[in-house]
Order: C-alpha cells, then sequence, then structure tokens
C-alpha cells in the first residue's frame, strides 16, 4: 500500500501586515502639553512667541541678534517609556521666518542657520539624526507643504531648500518634520537643536509630537506550512520570511479535524527579516493526522494556518532491513544515511 500524503506549501509569500494606525502617547503643542518640553538654556533670543503658530497661539523660537554671534539653544523633550515591540515617530512644524528684524540685509536662513533633531534610546548619548538648514536667505511658513522624514539610523540626514527667498510654495521649505524610530528602545528622549546668529534669522517649531504605530493585523510572513511522513514519525515543517512582535507558534494535531489538541509549543523569533525554518517531530501519529499552527504576537493576537493532514498505511508495507550507503546492515539507532528495504521490494533512503 502506498503512503498518501497531502501537502499545503504557500508558494507564494503571505504577508499579513495589512495596515498601520498611530496613537498619539506624547504631545507638546507649546500652549497645551503633557510632553514638558522647554528651552535648554532660555534667553532673550530663544523662547515663546505670538506672531504666528500652527495652533493658537504660541510658537517656540529662536532668533539672531545681528552682531554675528552664535546663537544657540536646544529644544528638550524629556523621557518617554515605550513600548519596545512597536515603531515610533516623531512629527513637529517648522517655519523660517525673519520677524525679529525683517529688514536686515541679513533677513532669511542660510546654510550656516539649522535645526537638527537629536534622539536618545534608552538613556544613550544624544545622536543628531535629521537637520534641516537654510540657504541663501530662504524663508517659509507654516503652511509649507514641504516634509523631511527618515528613518533613524545613527546618521545625520540632511535637507535644504535648493535656493533663497520664500520658499513656502516651491516643495522644499520644510514644515513637516518626521523622524521614524524603529522598534527596540523601550525609552526616547528628544532635542531639537537650533542655531542662528544673524539678524532677521528665526526659527519658529510647533505642535511636537510622539506616536506608537500599531499593526492592524500580524506581520509574519508564512511563505510555507507542510507535513510528510516518515518512517517512525510525521514530520511537520513551516518557513518565515519575516516577523515583527512574535512570540511562539502552537502546533496542534486532530485525529478528525474537529477536536485539536496541543501537539508542540515553540518560541517565535520576536522581530525577524531573514527566512527561519521551524520543524517537529510528531511520532503519536493517527493513521489519518490532521495539523494546523497558531501564530501569536506579544500582545496575545493571533492567526491560524492550516489545516493540513498526512494519511498514512504501512501494515502492508513493512521494513524488513535497513542497510547504510556501504550495504551493510544497520540497527535502528544507527546514525546517518539509511536505504529502508520494505517487503514489497521497494526501497527509500532516510537520514536518522
Amino acid at each position: 500500500m502506498r503512503n498518501f500524503i497531502l501537502i499545503l506549501t504557500l508558494f507564494t509569500s503571505i504577508n499579513f501586515c495589512k495596515s498601520q494606525s498611530q496613537t498619539l502617547i506624547a504631545s507638546d503643542y507649546v500652549e497645551t502639553y503633557d510632553w514638558f518640553g522647554a528651552w535648554f538654556t532660555p534667553a532673550a533670543t530663544a523662547g515663546y512667541f505670538t506672531n504666528i503658530s500652527v495652533t493658537p497661539t504660541n510658537s517656540a523660537a529662536i532668533y539672531g541678534t545681528g552682531n554675528n554671534s552664535r546663537e544657540q539653544d536646544w529644544y528638550s523633550l524629556p523621557v518617554v517609556n515605550v513600548d519596545p515591540f512597536k515603531e515610533h515617530v516623531f512629527k513637529m512644524r517648522l517655519a523660517a521666518q525673519t520677524i525679529s528684524d525683517p529688514t536686515a540685509a541679513t533677513a532669511g536662513l542660510d546654510g550656516g542657520d539649522y535645526i537638527t533633531v537629536q534622539l536618545s534610546k534608552n538613556g544613550s548619548a544624544f545622536v543628531s539624526e535629521l537637520r534641516v538648514r537654510g540657504f541663501s536667505n530662504a524663508t517659509w511658513d507654516y503652511s509649507s507643504t514641504a516634509v523631511a522624514s527618515k528613518v533613524s539610523d545613527g546618521s545625520l540626514t540632511v535637507f535644504t531648500p535648493a535656493a533663497g527667498g520664500d520658499r513656502t510654495l516651491l516643495g522644499d521649505g520644510y514644515s513637516y518634520i518626521e523622524l521614524e524610530i524603529p522598534a527596540g528602545p523601550s525609552s526616547i528622549a528628544i532635542d531639537v537643536y537650533c542655531r542662528v546668529n544673524r539678524g532677521g534669522e528665526d526659527w519658529w517649531m510647533d505642535n511636537f509630537e510622539l506616536y506608537e504605530i500599531n499593526q492592524d493585523a500580524l506581520p509574519v510572513e508564512l511563505s510555507s506550512f507542510e507535513s510528510h511522513s516518515m518512517e517512525s514519525h510525521n514530520s511537520v515543517n513551516w518557513v518565515t520570511q519575516s516577523e515583527y512582535s512574535s512570540d511562539y507558534f502552537q502546533l496542534e494535531s486532530s485525529e478528525d479535524g474537529i477536536i485539536w489538541n496541543t501537539l508542540n509549543v515553540q518560541s517565535a523569533a520576536g522581530n525577524s527579516v531573514g527566512r527561519i525554518e521551524y520543524n517537529h517531530s510528531d511520532t503519536k501519529y493517527f493513521k489519518t493526522t490532521y495539523y494546523r499552527l497558531i501564530q501569536y504576537d506579544f500582545d496575545g493576537q493571533f492567526e491560524k494556518y492550516g489545516p493540513i493532514v498526512v494519511t498514512r498505511d504501512d501494515k502492508d508495507r513493512l521494513v524488513v532491513k535497513r542497510v547504510n550507503l556501504t550495504g551493510q546492515e544497520v540497527g535502528r539507532d544507527y546514525k546517518g544515511m539509511v536505504i529502508l528495504v520494505y517487503s514489497d521490494g521497494t526501497t527509500r533512503k532516510v537520514y536518522n
């Protein structure tokens, strides 16, 4: 009699990461806040002003005095404890203005005037990640739609307008600032370092926000889930191509496809971007055995795969002897490649 084997293989990867949503976990709108941002060394050139804002009525601003000195300060947003298994994104609004001295010959932002978003993870030193600088007396207001966005990688990325003048409607007056922070840190702190040095050079900042990125479905790529019969067991295998926030796999078996029992539990990779193979040897199989797989993430969400089925009938096809590759007969405990010789004269190679 033959062994009847049904194998389910997902020949094309299925990605269960459907969409994302964002949850605001900390904010400083200057007028209202729970993030408690503030200037590190407040002085006459750095403070809060009512000339313009995104949401009424104040913005945090720093301006040059006109004496060619270097005015600098840090707008510091303190430590926020975050979920290390989720991604986060920091957002803020930026304007380049001349309000402090609009008639000055130096009015507008140059290459030496810039703001830098600095990131600290888990209490480590601040690292400069994203910089927006001026160019040839450039200006723009909060209504500009240009976005300066990057994924945190420990290096500095610089954004700058292509020319001077009013850049509000030209696509490179960077008003929307975003720094995406991959999963991993359990705490995040942000500093925005600001620098100007001459009259009529102003940075205006507003609406500082920190969001948690939520996955709406389990982000696991399962490329295959299969089973086949061996001499003394059923081999069950599954492969993932990537995992995110993946806690563990629960393999279940059933004789009828209706009543299921837990057969095996294996820890998952957590987060991975490479191929990972999982397997289990079922020595308590039935003549017909159904298998299904349940993947759980750290939040308790889960996804089911299968069922798949293996049917065996070995009663008329007994193993009469086992030989190694040199033709010598060996016992059941032999380790290595073995040729099984069946009662019907057929053979099969297996690896013990």
